[in-house]
């Protein structure tokens, strides 16, 4: 590459001793100059435990064996602290994953980690990988799960599986057979170096549960956290809470060091502790009030105090936020936002003035500068929440407002807010975090104008009983309530008092017929688009601004009345009356039924006659006639009686003998024989 001669110009920014330590961290891969180190393991174990688990993590563990197998005991439990857990929980993949790569390591260094790490730790990476059988007390199963593995001494066997991985992954055999190698890798190393330890960790192992053995290794894990600055969730919530912005001023006292004297060491050497995500925000001096003012930084040791300053914030901001060290994705989001915030801060305190911005990195701890960022965006999402609460809408208001409206107020009442970036000019897609004092203002015009939109809706007359489920007015429409908003509703009432001169009529859906007409008043040219009347024009503007309180008669109330004037030519989205032939149709029968009721009255006469002529009316009448005079129905009615006797008498007389006789005749002579 050709370097610039003397007599041309140079357009490079000198760098100043703290970009230049942001800039080695801004390299993606930092394990490139730890390999071209002549000693690696010296250079390796130099670098703190949180460092270099983000070399080994930007390296990936399949790639990380020459580094790993240089770091000490201490070094690698700083860096299962960070791969492996999960809030309070061991996730099984990164286990799996991180103890196979150091299986690959040396015997020696095996037995030098395990001997170097917490005893729960390991003895639940030998429980989960293994079935422990004590043969001095009990013999071992005939049939092994995985693979029987007899220790060297003879005292156990362990069935080994293999550590598990997480519901649902695709395992072969011969994966299978792989994971039960790392952990006869483990056991046979440890036994190699110690046979005393192995047993004390065998026999500890098989003397606890999984459960146990998790709780007390997270709490090791969460002291070591807090050492580095990962401080407990609960207590890491202090760098969000919002402060008296008064309070804070430039040059009040110089900040208390942050490190203790015997950390300097730590800092002062060629540790790259600064995440690079977040050097590459503190690197952009053209857009960064922080960054220009951290890089004018010239004494060494403010230079490293500041960058142990950043770390603490870092890490106390990814446990406030509950992101784990190894979610790329949501580290990077999470140390952007944060950049941010700083941002915001120096330019409240001093805008447009770097050297005021130097005196405030010197003067102000870097955690109470967060917070004043934190209490300005938390200003902008109270003032969302109070329209979402106490609007006239009350908890209907997020789902009436207008699209653009709807999304800005649901980006701004998030816990951690975000600013939209269709607010800027000109309108971009997505979201990122407020930077400036200019995306504030534009927030907050936001929320003013959607407050506006429901104040001159509900000014128009409309109330929240008229939008809820069984509403009349939504009946009467057969809309859906999830397709309603302001200005939808706006438009509605707007054209029905538009047609309605000298009234005001109640809201309610439009006629097809209103609809007809009010579209036939627009103008309409020949190649464009139909327009409003000035005349029309002018008595909506007037009907909005009379709806319109004093207190939002300003730029947010003119914003509204122009957007929804806008969307009445050509007439846009309105609540339409259902169609009359649908309700026609049950009348039809109503028309009908006169005709079948005049037949109805008539039927029944020549039916009648009909029943009359029937033997039945005859019959009724006979016996009504003969009953009186000769009654002979008694004797009739003794008849079937005195017949009913003789029959029920003569019957059983003869049937009866004839049974008798033949019983006696047949079979009684062979029984006296």
């Amino acid at each position: 590459m050709d370097r610039p001669t003397k007599d041309e110009p140079s357009n490079v920014i000198p760098l100043s001793p703290f970009r230049a330590e942001l800039g080695r961290g801004r390299r993606l891969r930092r394990a490139d100059q730890l390999l071209a180190e002549r000693d690696v393991d010296a250079a390796v174990r130099a670098l703190p435990g949180d460092e270099l688990y983000y070399v080994l993590h930007e390296l990936g563990h399949e790639d990380a064996g020459p580094l790993l197998s240089a770091a000490t005991a201490e070094q690698l439990q700083v860096v299962l602290d960070f791969a492996l857990w999960q809030r309070d929980q061991i996730a099984p993949d990164m286990l799996a994953d991180w103890v196979e790569a150091m299986a690959h390591a040396s015997p020696d260094r095996i037995a030098g980690w395990l001997a170097g790490l917490d005893s729960e730790l390991v003895g639940l990476i030998l429980r989960r990988g293994a079935r422990i059988y004590d043969i001095t007390q009990d013999p071992a199963p005939e049939e092994p799960e995985g693979t029987f593995f007899p220790t060297p001494d003879g005292f156990f066997v362990l069935d080994v599986v293999g550590l598990p991985r997480e519901e649902g992954a695709d395992l072969s055999d011969g994966d299978e057979h792989d994971r039960a190698a790392v952990i006869i890798r483990l056991v046979d190393s440890l036994y190699r170096a110690d046979k005393d330890l192995a047993r004390r960790l065998l026999v500890a192992a098989t003397g606890e549960l999984d459960s146990e053995l998790e709780e007390a290794a997270y709490r090791w894990q969460r002291g070591r956290m807090e050492d580095l600055g990962f401080a407990d969730y609960y207590e890491a919530l202090e760098v969000y809470r919002e402060l008296d912005l008064a309070s804070v001023r430039i040059g009040d006292g110089k900040q208390a060091p942050l490190r203790a004297t015997g950390d300097a060491a730590v800092g002062s050497g060629d540790a790259l502790r600064v995440p690079t995500a977040l050097a590459q925000r503190l690197g952009d001096v053209g857009g960064s009030p922080f960054a220009r003012a951290a890089q004018k930084l010239a004494a060494g040791d403010e230079i490293e105090e500041l960058r142990f300053a950043l770390v603490a914030l870092t890490n106390r901001v990814l446990a406030a936020d509950r992101i784990a060290p190894g979610d790329d994705d949501a580290v990077a989001a999470t140390l952007q936002r944060l950049a941010a915030t700083l941002d915001l801060a120096i330019e409240r305190l001093a805008p447009g003035d770097d050297e005021r911005g130097v005196a405030a990195l010197r003067t102000i701890p870097l955690m109470r500068l967060f917070r004043v960022g934190v209490t300005m965006i938390g200003k902008v999402r109270r003032l969302a929440l109070a329209l979402l609460r106490g609007g006239p809408f009350g908890r209907q208001a997020l789902a009436l407002a207008e699209p653009e409206d709807a999304a800005v107020l649901e980006s701004l009442t998030r816990v951690r807010p975000l600013y939209l970036r269709m607010l800027d000019q000109p309108p971009a897609a997505g979201e990122r975090p407020f930077q400036s004092l200019a995306d504030l203002a534009r927030a907050g015009a936001a929320i003013e104008r959607a407050a506006a939109a429901q104040v001159m809706l509900h000014g128009l007359g409309v109330e929240p009983r008229d939008i809820a489920p069984d509403a009349p007015l939504l009946e009467a429409s057969g809309a859906d309530p999830a397709a309603l908003d302001a200005g939808l509703l706006a438009r509605t009432v707007l054209v029905k008092r538009l047609l309605s001169i000298g009234k005001t009529p109640a809201i309610a859906p439009l006629d097809a017929s209103e609809v007809r007409a009010f579209e036939s008043q627009l103008r309409r040219d020949k190649t464009g688009p139909a327009r409003l009347p000035d005349a029309i024009a002018k008595r909506a503007r007037a009907l909005l601004e009379a709806a319109a309180p004093a207190s939002l008669a300003g730029a947010a109330a003119t914003a509204v009345i122009d957007r929804w004037l806008a969307t009445l030519a050509p007439l846009e989205p309105v609540l339409v009356r259902k169609p009359v032939a649908a309700k026609a149709s049950p009348t039809k029968p109503a028309a009908r039924s006169p005709k079948p009721r005049s037949p109805k009255p008539r039927s029944p006469k020549p039916r009648s006659p009909k029943p009359r002529a029937k033997k039945p009316a005859a019959r009724a009448a006979k016996p009504r006639a003969k009953k009186p005079a000769p009654r002979p129905p008694k004797a009739r009615a003794k008849k079937p009686a005195a017949r009913a006797a003789k029959p029920r008498s003569k019957k059983p007389a003869p049937r009866s003998p004839k049974p008798r006789a033949k019983k006696p005749a047949a079979p009684r002579p062979p029984r006296r024989r």
